[in-house]
């Protein structure tokens, strides 16, 4: 008789809890996959300026037979603008300014890369004179946070300017 009463005990609590959750209300789940590709940055994280500078030597344009120089690189999402000149006090000034067309990360350090870029425009103390619709090419190696070589050329005359900075200690 007892194990009647213990089969009737777990019988009527199976039936009682079938009977409470049928009274539960119904809940549904719907899970959406998201790809973000590894290492995406959305535009907004980036900084919209970001300066370089380097020293070393230059040659082409309006410096003749390589000259020290200082080089500024600006970088404006994505826009660049390079310009080496000579140290205070002397005229050899080169500028090019374009939209960059492709930039590799060396060694995952942003502040290490390769810049290839578009020149749209280029001005030189060379002949005192800006050309601001022309087309043209630039590479430029910057390390470390320092432009360490650089190599442009546009469509204007005697435009070519090719940089190599000099080891930072």
């Amino acid at each position: 008789m007892a194990k009647q009463n213990h089969l009737l005990i777990g019988f009527t609590a199976v039936v009682v809890t079938a009977i409470g959750l049928s009274f539960l209300p119904h809940a549904t789940a719907q899970i959406q996959e998201q790809k973000m590709p590894i290492g995406q940055v959305t535009p907004s994280a980036r900084p919209t300026q970001t300066n370089f500078q380097g020293r070393g030597v230059a040659q082409g344009s309006a410096f003749t037979r390589g000259r020290n120089a200082n080089v500024a690189l600006t970088i404006d999402r994505d826009n660049f603008g390079l310009e080496l000149a000579e140290p205070p006090g002397t005229r050899a000034r080169v500028q090019y300014r374009g939209a960059i067309v492709r930039r590799n990360n060396n060694s995952g350090n942003s502040n290490s890369f390769t810049l290839d870029g578009r020149v749209r425009s280029f001005n030189s103390s060379a002949n005192l004179r800006v050309v601001s619709n022309t087309t043209g090419t630039c590479r430029i190696e910057v390390f470390d946070a320092r432009v360490i070589s650089s190599s442009c050329r546009s469509a204007a005359p005697d435009s070519y300017t090719q940089f190599l900075g000099l080891e930072q200690f």
